[in-house]
């Protein structure tokens, strides 16, 4: 499901370009806030509402990311939280699946999924049942900052270099592999096969194909590093 769909249909072009700037916005917010932000994960968000132009590119968004724009991320997530709840719910998911698209949500998409859920009036629960529902797997515990513990977990996510064209990446290293398929390095060729079973039914076309091509393409980016994590660890044992 786009934002772009019936459901917005005799809505006045202004109003929808603003509430297509505002999702764009707030989807990028989740997908660079781990640092890194691959382009599909950018097609993906702008994707969301054909025709229009989202009044910003999006290398502008960013800038009012990373130049902490509160002003406008508060303008754009009120401008979502005035939808009706079906479009709200739809727009969680599609935050939700941006953050579980390599499997690992880093802490601070953790802290602004569940930002969202509350300032969108759909509350924790919801939260914990929509990533249930996509990824079949519990909303973790985001931990605490003062926590030593916090920052090797924050560590753990920095897996490329700055500044590295991830196209043209190297081998991923035994390490990076078993990060992305959520188990140990070391682990046991059965633990290998069972999170590489589980993270290709999570990104199965015919789950996504819903959501649109974008959302296609982005199952399809993420599918190839999760089987190019499995080689790894399986040929490591060979």
């Amino acid at each position: 499901m786009t934002f772009g769909s019936s459901k917005l249909a005799g809505t006045p072009l202004s109003q929808r370009e603003m509430l297509a700037r505002s999702v764009k916005l707030l989807l990028l917010w989740v997908a660079s806030s781990d640092g890194k932000l691959d382009e599909s994960e950018a097609e993906f968000a702008s994707s969301q509402f054909p025709g229009t132009t989202a009044m910003m590119t999006t290398g502008d968004l960013l800038a009012v990311i990373k130049n902490s724009d509160l002003a406008s991320l508060e303008k754009a997530i009120r401008a979502v939280a005035a939808e009706s709840r079906e479009l709200r719910t739809a727009f969680l998911d599609m935050a939700i699946s941006m953050s579980m698209a390599d499997r690992r949500m880093a802490i601070t998409e953790n802290h602004i999924l569940r930002f969202y859920a509350d300032a969108l009036h759909l509350g924790l629960g919801v939260l914990q049942k929509r990533i249930r529902a996509i990824s079949g797997s519990e909303l973790p515990e985001p931990g605490d900052p003062a926590s030593p513990d916090w920052w090797e977990q924050i560590a753990k996510y920095d897996d490329d270099e700055p500044g590295q064209d991830r196209r043209a990446a190297p081998r991923m290293s035994a390490a990076q592999a078993g990060a992305l398929l959520g188990i140990s390095a070391d682990a046991g060729e059965t633990e290998v096969e069972q999170a590489y079973q589980n993270l290709t039914a999570i990104f199965q076309i015919d789950r996504i194909e819903a959501m649109g091509e974008a959302a296609v393409a982005l199952a399809r980016d993420k599918s190839k590093k999760i089987r190019e994590a499995y080689d790894v660890l399986r040929g490591d044992r060979t």
